[in-house]
This record gives structure tokens, C-alpha cells and sequence, in this order.
């Protein structure tokens, strides 16, 4: 890439983000095509194979990419920062005037969060692995969950918030992106486990409330408070 194109991605997802602010969406869910500028910016740095240098996993990639679905608000907004955090460092690589703020040194902190935090080990009982059967209501259900998983993590490694003033301290946050990223894996094979489960189901529901607490984090919060139902919704029809 040329600092001339580097350049021109940051003014096109800069376009976006002040579209989201002046619509003031908070989590409502949108159409990606309200932010075609940005999503062009990310089309491009998945080209050049470096979109998850920005810290955008493949499968949010591909909602990210579909101009006809819908996200919410919020979560579009996080990824859009993080391009933006992203492109602003390749910038200063290229020995442009570095333009990075706290904020996106928050961001890039987060990105090594759980290698400088290693989560102490975590207590869960296994109960049993179920097989999901391909084309069941549960397989459904986890489809509906782990986009639900997807959002949080990406808000969970987002925040530009310092340490002190964020919903999660960051060894509280490491240990929620290692349940998340693990269960994610989980969830994509044929075997489920039922108490990892509900061991993410209380850490997601123990996240929403601290940020409650701290009035911080609202659209972590909110998301996360919906993961818990949708668990239990699960863990239902795996022992139906």
C-alpha cells in the first residue's frame, strides 16, 4: 500500500465514524451500506491480506463485508476504530507524522492484553460434550450465540478507556476474551460442552453488571447482558 492510499482509506472511515456520531445510533441495529466508506477501507486491507492485523477476526470480516446485512451500531463503530487505529500506525511505519492518540494506544495495548495478563486458571466443572446435530434448533441457537460472542469480543478489545475508568480491569478483561475466543472455537465443532457454557454465561453477565456500575462500556455492557439468555437457551435444548 502507498501512503497516498493509506491516506485515503483514513478519510473514507473517518467519513463513517462521524456519520455514526452525528446519527447517534448507540446499539441500534443498521444496515453496513450506512457505512460504505468505511467497509471500502476494510475491503482493501483484507486484500492486501492485513484486516486482521487490525484486530477484526475472519467471521466479523464477513459480516463486516456484506453490504446488505445489518450490524449493530456500536459494533460498527468499534471496528471502524480499530481500522482507523490500525492505518494511523502503518502511517507513522511509512514515516508519516504519527497521528495516533491515547485512545488508540489503549487499543493497541489491547491487543496483547491476555499475553501480558495470562488468565490464572479457570474453574469450570465439566458436565458432559453433547453432539449438535446439523439442522437442529440447537444448531440454530449457536449460530444466534456466536454472532452474539463475535460483538462482545470485539468490544471487549476496543475500549479506549484507561484501566482505572474502564468496566473491566485488564486482567478481568484477558480472562473474558480467552472464555470468549475459547467457546467461539467450541462452538464451530460437533461436540458441545455444557459447562464452559455456563462458566461464559456468568463471566458475560458479571461484565455487564461491572460496567453498570462503572457507567462504562454501555455497548459491551448491553451486548454481554444478552449472551446469558441465549446460553441458557442452549444448554435447554442440549439436555431436551
Amino acid at each position: 500500500m502507498s501512503i497516498e492510499e493509506i491516506h485515503e482509506m483514513l478519510d473514507s472511515v473517518e467519513r463513517s465514524l462521524s456519520r455514526l456520531r452525528s446519527a447517534n445510533l448507540h446499539s441500534k441495529s443498521m444496515p453496513l451500506s450506512f457505512i460504505s466508506d468505511g467497509i471500502g477501507a476494510i475491503y482493501q486491507l483484507e486484500s492486501e491480506g492485513v484486516l486482521s492485523n487490525a484486530g477484526i477476526n475472519r467471521t466479523l470480516a464477513i459480516k463486516l463485508k456484506n453490504l446488505d446485512g445489518q450490524l449493530p451500531a456500536n459494533v460498527m463503530f468499534a471496528a471502524l476504530e480499530r481500522v482507523r487505529t490500525y492505518l494511523r500506525r502503518i502511517e507513522s511505519e511509512f514515516g508519516g507524522e504519527d497521528n495516533s492518540t491515547e485512545a488508540d494506544q489503549r487499543i493497541f495495548e489491547l491487543d496483547s492484553v491476555v499475553e501480558r495478563n495470562p488468565p490464572p486458571p479457570v474453574p469450570v466443572w465439566a458436565e458432559t460434550w453433547v453432539y449438535v446435530a446439523p439442522g437442529s434448533r440447537a444448531k440454530q441457537i449457536i449460530a444466534e450465540l456466536s454472532d452474539l460472542l463475535d460483538e462482545v469480543l470485539l468490544l471487549t478489545k476496543s475500549t479506549n478507556l484507561p484501566e482505572d475508568q474502564a468496566a473491566l480491569t485488564d486482567i478481568e478483561r484477558a480472562q473474558l476474551i480467552a472464555l470468549l475466543e475459547t467457546a467461539l472455537l467450541m462452538l464451530k465443532g460437533p461436540l458441545v460442552e455444557r459447562g464452559l457454557l455456563k462458566r461464559l454465561g456468568n463471566a458475560a453477565a458479571e461484565a455487564a453488571t461491572k460496567a453498570a456500575q462503572k457507567n462504562a462500556e454501555q455497548g459491551m455492557a448491553e451486548i454481554s447482558k444478552a449472551v446469558a439468555p441465549k446460553i441458557w437457551d442452549l444448554i435447554k435444548w442440549l439436555i431436551s
